[in-house]
């Protein structure tokens, strides 16, 4: 057995001059940062979050903000709740570490924002301040300053409101008070990729890859001769170039068509073992003290290796696996007390293999020798069996 109108954001960074006010921490970039406290010693559970949005804005005027996760590898999903003065919660639940929300206040005056972001292991919560229609004059003697101080972004934009993987799309931004700016390709996990340094107000062309999906993000900063700066984000959603192998399809994109495969499976008292062709490798789905786990092993059995081993005799009605899945089940350390005896021989079928695109922490599918499909977990941690409809 061998087996990405126009997407358009602005941001506008405000010295707020009079009474000295503030309801949170703002950064010259407009990013506050709030940890929960202690650093946390368990293994995925959120340690911070980082908020990122304007402090001021005019009434009417949509704003929007970003939240981040520190550290990325934090456990998925994540839920994340934003609290607004005079706007009802909203709840996103996330399977990636950075979200976003637009929003608008109709009423002058301090406002305040709180997004916190939970997951099963434990949360964190930001909170900052936004002005909105801010009022607030300085005099000086014989001096025209400009006011607010620092550069502005006036516009970041594409010339499209989403793409296709593999395009070649058109940024473009403008921008005045700045000498600099550096343009950022972000990479899905919130972390700068790549980056070029660029005018502050120009355009320039991005071809999207092929293997890309569900979206693009860019991040611009500009720059003065004082060290003031501003930034601006960027997103562009992609569509879905592929399908699922079965239906009910999953409501997301899969990372690539279809892999059709000869395949193999084998029933055991506690779980089973499929074997991919094309990817030479066998999955073992078992139980582990009463909670489902998977793994994947590459298969070494070769033809004119031993198909079994004679002096294992199994008891009646039970099977010893040959070939691939017998050369795993004796010698991988555990497979064997965690699977128990095969209950049938393996059959062998035609499979098909996907999984989900997300940055981290994947679902697999593959097809199943009665038509179903079983449901990997992201990282070993679970299966399930899915039915035809």
């Amino acid at each position: 057995m061998k087996r990405s109108g126009l997407c358009k954001v602005a941001v506008l960074v405000l010295v707020v001059l009079f009474y000295g006010f503030w309801l949170g921490m703002a950064t010259s970039g407009g990013e506050a940062l709030e940890t929960d406290s202690l650093r946390r010693s368990l293994e995925g559970m959120p340690v911070a979050i980082t908020l990122r949005g304007p402090a001021v804005g005019e009434s009417g005027e949509a704003l929007p903000f970003s939240a981040e996760v520190l550290p990325l590898t934090s456990t998925l999903p994540l839920t994340f709740t934003w609290q607004a003065t005079h706007h009802e919660p909203v709840t996103q639940v996330r399977y990636q570490a950075t979200t976003t929300l637009t929003l608008t206040w109709t009423l002058s005056g301090a406002q305040q924002l709180t997004v916190t972001a939970a997951n099963g292991l434990g949360f964190v919560v930001a909170t900052r301040g936004v002005l909105i229609d801010p009022v607030g004059h300085a005099y000086l003697p014989l001096v025209l300053r400009a006011y607010p101080p620092g550069p502005v972004i006036h516009f970041f934009r594409a010339d499209v409101e989403i793409a296709d993987p593999g395009d070649t799309i058109l940024l473009e931004w403008a921008s005045s008070g700045a000498t600099g700016a550096t343009l950022y390709h972000l990479l899905p996990t919130g972390q700068f990729g790549n980056f070029w340094t660029v005018e502050p107000s120009a355009s320039m062309s991005y071809q999207i890859p092929e293997t890309w999906r569900n979206f693009e993000h860019f991040f611009l900063r500009v720059d003065d001769d004082e060290g003031l700066w501003v930034q601006a984000y960027l997103n562009i959603p992609l569509t879905c170039p592929d399908t699922w192998f079965f239906e009910p399809a999953p409501n997301e994109c899969p990372a690539a068509p279809p892999l059709y495969s000869s395949g193999a499976e084998q029933p055991f008292e506690h779980g089973l073992m499929l074997w991919v062709g094309e990817q030479d490798a066998i999955y073992i789905l078992f139980e582990d003290g009463g909670t489902l786990r998977w793994r994947t092993v590459m298969d070494q059995w070769d033809e004119g290796d031993p198909v079994d081993d004679p002096s294992i005799i199994p008891p009646p009605g039970f099977f010893q696996p040959v070939r691939g899945f017998g050369l795993v089940w004796r010698e991988e350390p555990g497979i064997r007390d965690s699977l128990g005896w095969a209950t049938a021989p393996e059959q062998g079928y035609e499979t098909a293999v996907q999984r989900t695109s997300r940055w981290k922490y994947n679902d697999i599918y593959i097809r199943a020798l009665d038509g179903g499909v079983w449901r990997l977990l992201p990282e070993g941690s679970g299966w399930e069996y899915i039915p035809q409809p």
